[in-house]
């Protein structure tokens, strides 16, 4: 039945959702009223509207303005929203006319929850890798052209505008769901954009020019522009656009300057420019997409407009699908019985251990103690005492947040205090709690989860009562066991930290700089509301946080100091430079401590390479000592450089070592560094030919040496547990990569550097496992191989060089052909070695296994390319390993590239629609009985499964063994492929254990499937392939009406029973709700006396279980109602058993014949 549609005049009915148009635009006769639009489209241009009015799944009537409205509008709905699309007037661009067309149709549309500002943005090439066509999503907008003019310059007076939570929100699930299955903007495009050519991806080049290269005016295209100045960029392997979060600068004219873009781009750190979404940001909650057209500089043009508005559209649709999900209830227990609460504690206990993880205390660990006498001035600071004293709460809500330059000394402040702070606990009375973040860490060490995690463990071990939190079923379902996602975490804290009562909690969180930029906004955001609503509830909460300086994300309520503008501070650097400067002349260490404290300006850091650098100038003189300070540059960047560019001996050991903690799949131990340095300058024969000793008594010192020295003092090993090697502060990285210092010590990296330094980390690898492996193996394999766990002490490289060594292979493919090293790629042994590492059975390889099998198990979709081209029929199965397949192996990881690779494709781009959408890791199934067309069929990827049959030729489709891929398609409701592969020569009478095609379809409804295999040859009067039932009593056994007519009128046997001679009739008699399958029959003269092997009639079925009207119909049509069976049961008997309706069954039995005084031998 057609659903209703919505006018004017209907207030009571719901907003009418139409049905997603495929093409051309389906416009609603009736109008919906304007309380019922809730999301306003806002565009500058025509051509943005046109993007949006494509992305509408129906275009609705007009309705009228109120007064004053002078704007157009289109209307329409997006899955189960309906959208108001405005445009700003023609030619009338900047923030005051933005302002004002959202104004105005707020006043006409009054429920409008959110504003959307999508169209075209000019981008910022200068951190991020932004190209034309890509999208820029405004987490932070700043407006640059609001200030005033000073004797100084112009000083910029506006504040950073930022989306509300509900919207960072979505954003945040958004973001996740890309990171496991991709953005669906490219398969929108495709869906909405298709049949619109203008606005497809345009053939023009992408052309970056030097930010010094301005487009000469007497040129008129940017063809005729010097091409030597254009920018030498990566190519991508993909043409779908890339998504960026980050800062949108907006101002009321076009950026068109490219040294004054850069410039507002570092003061500002925002990724793209525009002109209207800061005069909407205070109206109401608005969220600015964008799409990159230019590069915000002086050479514009209009080819990549309408694609760039076409792509900011698909974002925005995509968002649309996840804003304001269904919320969810769940009930409330009251009562937890005794005999649940050992099963509750152990719940606890098993919930307690998924919010640990490996690294959650490491960067508080790596971090040096304060040096002696420094940081205690901070203990008696005004602002400190303030923000401890219980009295001024209200005042600062328990915030306090300490802000300095990078490598200024933060992190040692904080674990100075946090310690302190500690030793001041009082059992069962306050707690104080803590969390680095570690942008050099693993996941969780760089992420607020673990933040979250961490506070939560923390929280529950120092108080355990709170720990009832868990058992709350609006926080936690009953069964969950492992690590809750992030909005529970976040919960759970917020209500824990409620039941403190009297008690208090401190937590420092350190380094917010070292998380991504949204999840800080987030995170701030998150423990204002929650510092608000303990001041409100006088909990005791004190929250202090540290980071870099953030010119747009800041506190309501807080103190908030700056490190190198205290006093003290500066009284540490001085108390370091006397305690550690090694000078006996006073006068000569006042000159140079002053000197260094001016160029220092507060950076802790600075200070301590500088010192070192001048103990070493000491045995000099003096005169050696000013000139080197003189020399020293004061920008930490600047240093770094100096440092790195003075001694230009042993390049090859620096380049070897900042490769290797710059692009190594995960930290190394140091006796790991070690011999992977050794690796690389063997290899240039620059090292011993021997591998080096680890196992000796001055090892460790030895690592250390190796560590300075190589990377000349900038990497050091962590003081923990489990040691790494690191760079000394993340300023180094920053220096090395955003700064382009890499780029600047070794230009012949060039810019495919990565995959070049990759290629120098395979090597490293692959010599050391060669080496080790030619070295233990020869003349006597078998014996060694059982004693090579117990070797590789002495080969401590050996596990990350055999784990890694394809990994670095892979990403060294887009600069450095992979075919040669694969050819000579010893798979037998590197299995072996593999597997004396890997802790998981499931995870080993087999003798069986083959390299292209490997490759796609790791998703190496680099290396798989490059496999394929020196033998495409390489290795097809692997049948003693877990998935058989490379291409099952590659699916149940969810490796997109790679099953791209293993399909021969360029992009999952295949036939229209992408192939790879929806493909999700699904580890757990095997492939021992499936192949892959059977895989693809049964978990309903219908474009690989479409690739697989073209590619390979129909013989495909037939399975050889166990389930058919046509019987998994139609078991698993994938009708859209079982229709396919029937038209593409499936075998329609294919069977497996007790099921064909045709019982399938008729067991779950697929009429267009029965009637397809009908059509193509099956008898509808077949029995199922175990001969216990027709297919007539399938559809009607599960209440498929349109079924049981189709098989009926193509000829099947209306008394065609099942095993135990039950009928047709008699099953539809067995189900409330049968009424009209049993009319079908009835009308085909079904036997409606007809009886099963217990001598039940289709009546006697129905008074047990059929509705009145069910029964009153058999009747009807000639039931006898004083039938017996063979238990003597009659229909009056038998109704008597009914849970209901007994007195209406009875009375419709009488008054049509039956005999009250019958007596049977039940009674």
């Amino acid at each position: 039945m057609e659903r209703r549609r919505l006018s004017h005049t209907d207030d009571g009915a719901p907003p009418y959702h139409a049905k997603r148009r495929r093409t051309g635009v389906q416009h609603s006769e009736d109008e919906l009223i304007h309380e019922r639009y809730t999301v306003a489209w806002i565009c500058a241009l025509y051509i943005e509207m046109a993007a949006a009015r494509a992305m509408l799944d129906e275009e609705h009537a007009d309705c009228p303005r109120q007064a004053n409205d002078m704007n157009s509008y289109v209307l329409g709905s997006i899955k189960n929203h309906n959208v108001v699309l405005a445009c700003l007037p023609a030619d009338q661009y900047g923030t005051n006319n933005a302002a004002s067309v959202l104004s105005n149709m707020r006043r006409t549309f009054p429920n409008i929850e959110i504003g959307l500002m999508v169209g075209i943005g000019g981008g910022v090439p200068l951190k991020a890798d932004i190209r034309l066509g890509d999208i820029v999503v405004g987490v932070r907008v700043m407006q640059y052209d609001i200030g005033k003019t000073l004797s100084g310059g112009f000083q910029r007076t506006g504040v950073p505008k930022i989306p509300d939570s509900t919207i960072r929100t979505v954003i945040s699930n958004l973001r996740s769901r890309h990171e496991l299955s991709g953005s669906r903007v490219p398969a929108i495009l495709r869906e909405k954009m298709g049949s619109y050519a203008a606005y497809s991806r345009p053939s023009e080049p992408d052309r970056l020019f030097q930010q010094s290269y301005h487009h000469p005016l007497w040129v008129s295209s940017c063809d005729e522009c010097d091409s030597a100045k254009l920018e030498t960029r990566k190519m991508r392997l993909s043409t779908d656009p890339a998504i960026y979060y980050g800062g949108i600068g907006s101002a009321n004219t076009v950026m068109k300057d490219s040294t004054i873009r850069d410039q507002i781009a570092r003061e500002l750190d925002v990724l793209c420019f525009e002109m209207e979404a800061a005069g909407l940001m205070d109206i109401m909650p608005c969220l600015p997409i964008r799409g990159i057209c230019d590069y915000s500089d002086s050479h514009k043009s209009k080819e990549w407009q309408r694609y760039a508005a076409a792509t900011s559209a698909a974002y925005a649709y995509e968002f649309l699908e996840l804003w304001r999900g269904d919320s969810q209830a769940s009930y409330v227990g009251h009562h937890q019985p005794q005999s649940e609460h050992n099963m509750m504690s152990g719940r606890h206990e098993q919930i307690l251990k998924s919010l640990d993880f490996e690294q959650i205390d490491a960067r508080k660990l790596t971090i040096k103690a304060a040096h002696s006498k420094t940081c205690r001035w901070f203990l008696k600071h005004p602002d400190y005492l303030s923000w401890i004293d219980r009295q001024q709460i209200s005042q600062h809500h328990g915030f306090l947040w300490i802000r300095g330059k990078p490598g200024a000394g933060k992190s040692t402040i904080m674990k100075f205090i946090y310690l302190e702070s500690r030793k001041k606990d009082r059992k069962k009375q306050s707690l104080t709690a803590s969390f680095f973040f570690n942008a050099r860490g693993e996941l969780l060490e760089k992420t607020v989860s673990g933040m979250y995690r961490s506070l939560l463990l923390q929280l529950f071990h120092g108080f355990p009562d709170l720990e009832c939190v868990l058992d709350d079923p609006d926080l936690l379902p009953r069964n969950q066991s492992g690590c809750p996602p992030l909005n529970v975490l976040k919960d759970l804290l917020r209500v824990a930290v409620a039941k403190l009562g009297q008690r208090s909690f401190k937590c420092f969180i350190d380094a917010l700089d070292e998380c991504d930029e949204q999840q800080v906004m987030d995170l701030v955001e998150y423990f204002e509301d929650l510092a608000e609503q303990c001041t409100e509830d006088n909990v005791n909460l004190r929250v202090c946080f540290s980071s870099r300086h953030y010119p747009y994300i800041d506190i309501k309520f807080g103190i908030r100091i700056i490190l190198e503008e205290q006093m003290g501070h500066a009284s540490d650097l001085e108390i370091y430079i006397k305690t550690h400067l090694r000078i006996k002349d006073r006068p000569l260490l006042a000159e140079l401590q002053e000197k260094m404290l001016e160029k220092a300006a507060g950076v802790f850091l600075w200070v301590v390479l500088v010192v070192d650098i001048l103990n070493k100038e000491n045995c000099r003189g003096r005169l050696a000592m000013r000139r080197r300070l003189e020399q020293v540059p004061s920008g930490l960047g600047d240093l770094f450089k100096d440092l790195l560019k003075r001694d230009t001996t042993n390049m090859e050991e620096l380049q070897l070592s900042l490769l290797w903690i710059l692009l190594s799949a995960r930290p190394l131990k140091p006796q790991e560094y070690y011999h992977a340095i050794w690796s690389g300058l063997h290899l240039e024969g620059l090292a011993d030919l021997d591998i080096p000793e680890v196992v000796t008594e001055d090892s460790d010192d030895c690592f250390a040496r190796c560590v300075i020295s190589s990377s000349k003092g900038l990497a050091e090993i962590t003081k923990v547990k489990q040691t790494r090697v690191q760079f000394i502060h993340e300023s180094v990285r920053d220096f090395l990569i955003k700064d382009k210092g890499l780029h600047e010590l070794w230009p012949s990296l060039g810019p495919e550097w990565e995959s070049v330094g990759h290629d120098r980390l395979k090597l490293c690898c692959y010599s050391y496992f060669e080496l080790v492996t030619r070295k233990n193996l020869i003349g006597e394999a078998c014996l060694v191989w059982d004693k090579l766990p117990l070797e590789t002490e002495k080969y401590p490289f050996l596990e990350y060089a055999s784990q890694f060594v394809l990994h670095h292979s892979d990403f060294a493919a887009c600069a450095a052909d992979q075919q040669i090293f694969l050819q000579s790629f010893r798979t037998s042994v590197w299995k072996r070695v593999f597997n004396v590492f890997e802790k998981f059975q499931v995870r080993k390889y087999t003798p069986d296994a083959g390299l292209l099998y490997i490759l796609a198990d790791r998703g190496y979709s680099s290396l798989i390319r490059a496999r394929l081209k020196t033998d495409p029929v390489v290795e097809t199965t692997s049948t003693a390993d877990r998935y058989v397949y490379p291409l099952i192996a590659a699916m149940a990881k969810g490796n997109k590239s790679s099953v791209i690779a293993l399909l021969g494709l360029n992009s999952g781009l295949y036939d229209g629609s992408d192939i790879t959408e929806g493909l999700m890791p699904n580890i757990d199934a095997g492939g021992v009985s499936r192949n892959p067309l059977s895989w693809a069929c049964e978990n309903g990827h219908f474009g690989i499964a479409k690739v697989l049959v073209e590619r390979n030729g129909h013989s495909t489709i037939h399975g050889k063994r166990k389930w058919p891929p046509l019987l998994l398609a139609l078991k698993n409701g994938h009708t859209d492929i079982g229709k396919w592969l029937i038209k593409h020569g499936a075998d329609i009478h294919a069977e497996f254990m007790t099921e064909s095609a045709i019982s399938i379809a008729s067991s779950k409804g697929q009429a267009e499937i029965v009637k397809l295999l009908i059509e193509a040859g099956v008898y509808p009067s077949l029995r199922t392939p175990d001969g216990t039932s027709t297919l007539l009593c399938r559809a009607v056994d599960h209440a498929h009406g349109a079924i049981v007519k189709l098989l009926l009128e193509r000829g099947a046997d209306v008394e065609g029973k099942a095993i135990d001679a039950m009928s047709p009739l008699a099953l539809a008699a067995m189900k409330p709700g049968s009424k009209e399958i049993m009319e079908t029959l009835l009308n085909h003269r079904a036997d409606v006396n007809s009886r099963d092997n217990n001598g039940d009639t289709p009546l006697l079925k129905a008074v047990r279980w059929a509705s009145v009207d069910e029964i009153e119909l058999l009747v009807r049509n000639g039931a006898d109602v004083n039938a017996r069976n063979k238990a003597d049961e009659t229909c009056l008997y038998r109704a008597m058993t009914r849970n209901e309706t007994i007195f209406e069954v009875v009375r419709v039995l009488l008054e049509n014949g039956a005999r009250v005084n019958d007596r049977t031998t039940r009674g």
